[in-house]
């Protein structure tokens, strides 16, 4: 024989055309068929089969392959979206716990926050009547202070008056006249001694401050020496307390200061006069009899 006829290929034959290389997708996937073809043994030359029955077997494979293939997709397409769905409708139920939860937690605390401003407007109410009552109290505390203030003041004013009396006033020449007590002498001192005598008897010259008082002196019926002299400057009369001369009681053209050597520096209550017409002033240096005064 021939070794044209029994002479095997150095590669696969492939008997498809160029074009169909490119164009048919059968050819795309089953290219490596043409590899499994029988080879020329015992004599006797394969044939070669029918082409176009070829390609029928290759495009109903692939065909069944694309099917197989799409069945799949679609079967796990709906294996996805049926848990997608099934995790959704869990997502969605557990949403709406989850907002039926917030829900109840927010009226809750819409609940609270509301019993807490009860609360807060109920003390605000409580600390402002306390406020009210406690300036009450301290209003009632000064006033009882003050109260006491005073009753103690009166209570030493009465003690001091109590012992000036039981210390002093041994004898009846002292009288009382609204808040003073009042001293009159039984001998005649100048005005100078006569103050002198009511400092020792824990007082001073009698300082006259009203119309009532003024009258009381003169109602004793004596010429005394009163808390008033101009010895320090010559026409300004002044008490013995230092304070000026405000209103006076003095007779007609008095003071005239018309003594011997022009020095009438001390003032009196002349008997003879008026009540509210009675001062006249004198030589410091004469001697009257005076009147002390005691203030409490």
């Amino acid at each position: 024989m021939s070794e044209g006829v029994y002479e095997i290929p150095d590669r696969f034959e492939d008997d498809e055309p160029d074009a169909m290389k490119n164009t048919d997708i059968d050819g795309q996937l089953y290219a490596n068929v043409g590899a499994f073809k029988p080879s020329p043994r015992d004599g006797v030359v394969a044939s070669e089969p029918d082409s176009s029955g070829k390609r029928s077997s290759r495009v109903a494979a692939v065909c069944l392959g694309l099917l197989c293939v799409l069945l799949a997709g679609i079967i796990g397409q709906s294996v996805y979206y049926d848990g997608v769905s099934k995790s959704f409708l869990a997502y969605k139920t557990n949403s709406s716990a989850e907002i039926k939860q917030l829900h109840t937690s927010y009226n809750n605390l819409t609940k609270e926050r509301d019993q807490l401003q009860t609360s807060y407007n109920t003390l605000t109410k409580e600390r402002d009547q306390l406020q009210t009552s406690y300036n009450t109290l301290t209003k009632e505390r000064d006033q009882l202070q003050t109260s006491y203030n005073t009753l103690t003041k009166k209570r030493d004013k009465l003690q001091t008056e109590r012992d000036f009396l039981s210390g002093r006033f041994t004898n009846l020449s002292w009288q009382k006249f609204e808040s003073s007590w009042y001293f009159l002498s039984t001998e005649s001192k100048t005005w100078k001694e006569s103050r002198q005598d009511c400092l020792k008897r824990g007082a001073d010259l009698v300082i006259i401050n009203s119309d009532k008082e003024q009258t009381f002196l003169f109602n004793l019926k004596k010429r005394v020496w009163i808390g008033l002299t101009d010895s320090v400057n010559e026409g300004t009369w002044k008490w013995v307390d230092g304070t000026p001369l405000t209103t006076g009681y003095w007779y007609a053209k008095q003071p005239d200061n018309a003594g011997p050597n022009g020095d009438e520096d001390c003032a009196e209550i002349h008997k003879d006069q008026s009540p509210l017409k009675a001062w006249n002033d004198m030589s410091c240096g004469s001697k009257l009899n005076w009147v002390c005064e005691k203030v409490f």
